[in-house]
């Protein structure tokens, strides 16, 4: 076959090379393991009870074992322990906000007219007593 005289010498074909790889970030190293789903930590959590009941007998076996083990010092058993039974300490005091329901008494100085919101047995006098 003969060569085409319709085609330029330089017809754009002469950039259009392969690029060299980049290098991979640590970002795209560190990608967070997918999420569990209801069924699966419904799954490992049956596992783990299964587990107890056949080296403890019941899960109340387990429980007292690892009571033992904390009083014994085993200080990770008490953390544990604590846990399954009371909850997380920052569960605990981030689910329940703080309000006080109390309310600091409210004092008006220089004031011709008591305000209608106020009874008179609310206001504190503060004249002196000579």
């Amino acid at each position: 076959m003969a060569k085409s005289d319709n085609v330029k010498k330089n017809d754009g074909r002469k950039w259009n090379k392969r690029l060299a790889p980049k290098p991979i970030s640590t970002k795209d190293k560190m990608i967070p393991a997918p999420k569990t789903t209801k069924a699966k930590s419904e799954r490992i959590a049956s596992y783990g009870i299964a587990a107890m009941k056949e080296v403890f007998g019941s899960e109340k076996a387990y429980f007292i074992h690892l009571a033992e083990l904390a009083k014994k010092g085993n200080l990770n058993a008490a953390k544990m322990l604590l846990e399954y039974t009371y909850g997380k300490s920052s569960d605990s005091i981030d689910s329940e906000k703080r309000t006080s329901n109390k309310k600091a008494p409210q004092i008006t100085f220089n004031v011709t007219q008591v305000p209608e919101k106020l009874d008179q047995a609310d206001i504190i006098d503060i004249t002196p007593d000579e």
